[in-house]
């Protein structure tokens, strides 16, 4: 017995000193992304009096620091592209838990799969894998099902293959991000046929996902009740405006809310040389309906 028990002391001491030099990887992880937004988040450095979310057309076309200029405030763009409601919902909390809070916030919505399902729209726990080190992550990754809760106790249920890839990250020319957050194109994707589309596909209520939906409305919540003021924007597409989505987001918003449709009437959106592709406004796109976000700011601020 007396062996027995001291084997397993070894064995238990061994285990130990091996599960905490796992901590290293945890450690070393972040420190070679190259977005490191999220981070800056959970280490409270992110105070600005106003923040941008949304997936790419949040970050390819708002220029957080040119509002900044304008307006005399504090401005930074916090959108991922190929992320989801639930993701900016996510973003949100964590801003708000590890920051001061913003005076306003910009929600840019994705016409028309904002809450829709979509393979290109989801909740990037690719972010959320390098930062496994933070509580704050480990938690959401317990709750999201991709952690146990093992994982509270032990580095090695906390840790993730990723963490294990230490090679030097690089960003893709068109996802480099300014120093304001913001990820503006300055070149157009080949082969886009940019033939205008005047057609508005039809909206069903009936194919939202009541998850989307639902963190959409606690989104919107969050703004409230800390007196944020949330502004829900339409941005310019190379097709005509879904006034249907329009109308369903508005069903559904508080009525302190505000809303900012683009200037459907201007010209230059149905120019292809202001857009990287049909969904994206290239930089010189950008800097046009960033002004446009400026004047509505203006009144509405």
């Amino acid at each position: 017995m007396k062996k027995f028990l001291k084997t397993l002391l070894i064995f238990g001491l061994l285990f130990f000193v091996l599960e905490k030099a796992f901590y290293g990887f945890l450690l070393v992880a972040p420190t070679v992304e190259v977005d490191k937004r999220l981070e800056v988040v959970l280490n409270g450095e992110l105070n600005k009096d106003l923040v941008v979310f949304g997936s790419s057309r949040g970050a390819r076309n708002i220029i957080a620091s040119q509002i900044e200029d304008s307006l005399n405030l504090t401005a930074y763009n916090l959108s991922y592209p190929g992320s989801d409601i639930e993701f900016h919902e996510f973003l949100l909390k964590s801003l708000l838990k590890f920051n001061y809070h913003p005076k306003d916030v910009i929600l840019v919505v994705d016409d028309p799969k904002e809450l829709l399902f979509s393979e290109q729209i989801k909740f990037r726990l690719d972010r959320l894998y390098p930062l496994s080190k933070y509580r704050h992550i480990n938690d959401e990754l317990i709750k999201r099902g991709e952690k146990s809760i093992l994982s509270k106790i032990f580095i090695l249920s906390r840790i993730n293959r990723k963490n294990f890839d230490l090679s030097e990250r690089t960003f893709r020319e068109i996802d480099t991000i300014f120093d304001d957050g913001s990820m503006p194109i300055a070149s157009q994707k080949p082969g886009v046929d940019f033939s205008f589309i005047n057609d508005v596909p039809k909206y069903e209520i009936a194919d939202e996902l009541d998850n989307k939906r639902d963190a959409f409305i606690r989104f919107q919540n969050l703004c409230v009740d800390n007196n944020i003021n949330l502004h829900i924007v339409f941005p310019p597409n190379f097709y005509k405006h879904n006034n249907l989505l329009e109308k369903r987001f508005k069903e559904i918003s508080n009525t302190k809310v505000s809303f900012y449709v683009y200037d459907t009437l201007n010209p230059i959106y149905k120019n292809e040389n202001y857009f990287y592709d049909l969904g994206h406004l290239k930089k010189n796109g950008a800097v046009v309906f960033t002004d446009e976000i400026i004047n509505y700011l203006k009144t509405d601020m």
